[in-house]
């Protein structure tokens, strides 16, 4: 377990107008909170804080400008829509000799076979497991190897060997599976469609013009 120490200041107000100015020093407003406290407002360096960030599974030695420390987790962090940078982010007290409960990521190992041999295609399905253990125990992240897995085969839960730590979820949760490759559906040939050929103006009119003059021999005849 990694711990890395960031230097925090305490903030004595709030507010959307407060946090705004604390971004403009290149800073980023914060909370730390732990139970049974009261909540501490505080701002810290950007780049020291998304140092940290990047730094998995690690717990933070909180160094306060009044030479005050606090030992913490990283709990949530808000990031800026369009930009990539952290704009809030929320410290949870923690005390060593007491379990948490944290998401640590999953990376997966390897190369599936049902992949490489046949054509399958892998759905990473759990990126983040979320546990509870002893802080020093939290791990900086967990692997989880598919090499052997086949077509329609699944690692899950159940598979993963962990040692002083209990996941918070299903057994049967899966991580990561392997499914069929997609089908290429042809459609079918559209069924041929009778062709009528337009009748031609000038040959309907020198249809009627014949029909009016046989008309008119007949009435010739009979008079």
């Amino acid at each position: 377990m990694a711990e890395i120490t960031l230097n925090v200041e305490k903030r004595d107000k709030v507010g959307k107008q407060i946090s705004k100015q604390i971004r403009r020093r290149d800073k980023v407003p914060g909370i730390f909170y732990m139970h049974g406290e009261d909540s501490i407002p505080v701002a810290v360096d950007s780049k020291q804080l998304f140092n940290a960030i990047r730094t998995e599974g690690s717990i933070v030695d909180l160094s306060f400008d009044n030479g005050e420390k606090k030992k913490c987790v990283i709990r949530e962090v808000q990031w800026h829509p369009i930009h990539v940078r952290p704009i809030h982010v929320d410290f949870m007290g923690i005390k060593l000799t007491e379990k948490i409960q944290v998401e640590v990521p999953i990376h997966l190992t390897g190369s599936a076979v049902g992949v490489k041999l046949h054509g399958g295609i892998l759905q990473h399905i759990l990126r983040e497991l979320p546990i509870e253990c002893l802080p020093t125990d939290i791990p900086p992240h967990i692997d989880v190897d598919i090499s052997n897995l086949e077509i329609g085969q699944a690692v899950r839960v159940e598979n993963l060997k962990l040692q002083n730590i209990k996941v918070l979820l299903d057994p049967a949760q899966a991580i990561a599976v392997v499914v069929p490759p997609k089908l290429t559906v042809e459609a079918a040939p559209a069924a041929e469609e009778e062709i009528t050929e337009p009748e031609v103006v000038g040959q309907k009119k020198e249809k009627e013009k014949e029909e009016e003059e046989l008309k008119e021999k007949e009435k010739e005849k009979k008079s």
